[in-house]
């Protein structure tokens, strides 16, 4: 099967580059020369000059550590921020205000209200807002989108998913898989203490969090996303942890590995059904012996032709250990998903095809502003996937209450986040002027 190659603009699109700490050195910077036919760098912004005069060096741009002194002398047409969430609401307004196209990291931001001013901004200056979503470019999600079509385990309608990255990813993960928004969501969280310790030298914790979210779409889908200390720390379950998508004749599975990259399969029990009257079934027997201490068999007896039929899914490289796909061999043929994303470069930051991820969100942003094609994520998506998670703290202050989406008026726990902000900032987070002059650097 030909790879899906995607289209380049005429000219690549003039970006400037917010943000030089470690996730910009570790995942965007090794892949930016890849990147050349869709963006040109021209500056990067930070106001620790070292950390900006570093990265500004690696990928060839002129160094800023005050984003207005940027836009002056460079006259970009869009920008990436990869910044703290607290800052994301400010650059995005200003970019929009300066008519800069702004492609802003996850979680784009901290409420609703926030998120909704961005997408108005942006209106009103004729300019694209975006998030930077790059979960459900994931080599498994994108095969079990290939696998669902193909119809091979029939209707997917429940998915369950244990540690793997309950939130805002995680939302925009069912939201697309889907392919519609949810109607509603319950939530429930449980907090203990622990041993003290740090997940990064920045990153302080003697307490976790235990979420369990249960979201419902319109066609049936429901899915119970839990996850408790996401990063494996304590000796807890190893993200990517363990999902399930239930079909109604088969399961994809996916199983983390704390020293290993997590490994995936479908279970085809399914497909050749064998039907008999009063057929002795040494599988449904042991079935009965197991669950009820019965060995009777039923008159009818309805089972699987081949209860334990597994296909291992796997991703596959070029001979440069460069992530092309997934696929999985199934009885008469396969099931593949090809990457369309063919840029050479990369970051082996967490594993192969994640800055592979990372780079289709830039490559969509770029598409979209030269009039190439549509978002395959656009702001609507990004409200969306907040909403959810604005939403699931609002059933936790309810006491697990169903609410429904999308959110409409006014919400109690933007007030509540708004208010933390405040206090931890020491100033108001919806003052433009204020959150640009923060700084905000990391070790």
């Amino acid at each position: 099967m030909s790879v899906n190659v995607l289209p380049k603009p005429g000219e690549p699109v003039r970006t400037v580059l917010i943000g030089a700490g470690n996730r910009t050195k570790n995942i965007y910077a090794p892949m930016m020369k890849g990147l050349k036919p869709w963006v040109d760098i021209v500056a990067v912004v930070d106001p620790v000059q070292e950390h900006c005069d570093a990265i500004a060096e690696k990928i060839g741009a002129r160094p800023y550590c005050d984003i207005k002194d940027a836009v002056r002398e460079q006259a970009p047409e869009a920008a990436i921020v990869v910044a703290p969430i607290p800052l994301h609401h400010a650059y995005s307004v200003f970019l929009s205000e300066n008519k800069i196209h702004n492609l802003i990291e996850t979680s784009w931001c901290a409420t609703v209200l926030q998120a909704r001013d961005m997408i108005q901004k942006a209106k009103e200056n004729h300019v694209y807002t975006r998030v930077g979503e790059n979960f459900f470019r994931y080599p498994i999600d994108s095969f079990a989108r290939a696998l669902r079509d193909s119809g091979y385990i029939g209707d997917i309608k429940r998915i369950f998913t244990y540690n793997d990255h309950t939130g805002y990813h995680n939302n925009s993960r069912w939201t697309v898989f889907a392919g519609e928004y949810p109607e509603w969501i319950s939530a429930f969280e449980h907090t203990m203490p622990t041993m003290p310790y740090y997940e990064s030298p920045q990153r302080f914790h003697d307490s976790e969090t235990f979420r369990s979210r249960y979201i419902s779409f319109p066609s049936g889908l429901t899915v119970i996303d839990q996850a408790a200390n996401i990063k494996g720390m304590l000796g807890r379950q190893v993200r990517p942890g363990f999902t399930e998508w239930h079909g109604t004749m088969g399961t994809l599975v996916q199983q983390g590995g704390r020293y290993a990259a997590p490994t995936h399969y479908i279970l085809d029990n399914n497909k050749r059904v064998e039907v008999g009257k009063g057929v002795h079934s040494e599988w449904t027997a042991e079935i009965r012996r197991c669950m009820y201490g019965d060995t009777t068999v039923l008159t009818d007896a309805i089972r699987p032709a081949n209860p334990n039929y597994i296909s291992k899914v796997e991703r596959f490289y070029n001979e440069d250990g460069y992530y092309m796909g997934v696929r999985a061999q199934i009885p008469g043929g396969e099931i593949r998903f090809d990457n369309p994303i063919q840029i050479g470069a990369r970051s082996d930051h967490y594993f192969p095809e994640y800055g592979v991820c990372v780079a289709g969100h830039i490559i969509d942003f770029a598409l979209q502003i030269r009039g190439l094609r549509d978002s395959e994520f656009d702001e609507q998506d990004a409200l969306m996937s907040l909403m959810m998670e604005i939403a699931a703290r609002e059933s936790i202050i309810n006491e697990g209450k169903r609410i429904r989406l999308p959110l409409e008026g006014d919400i109690e726990s933007d007030h509540i986040v708004l208010e933390g902000l405040r206090k931890r900032l020491g100033f108001d987070p919806l003052d433009i002027e204020a959150v640009l002059g923060y700084k905000a650097p990391k070790p």
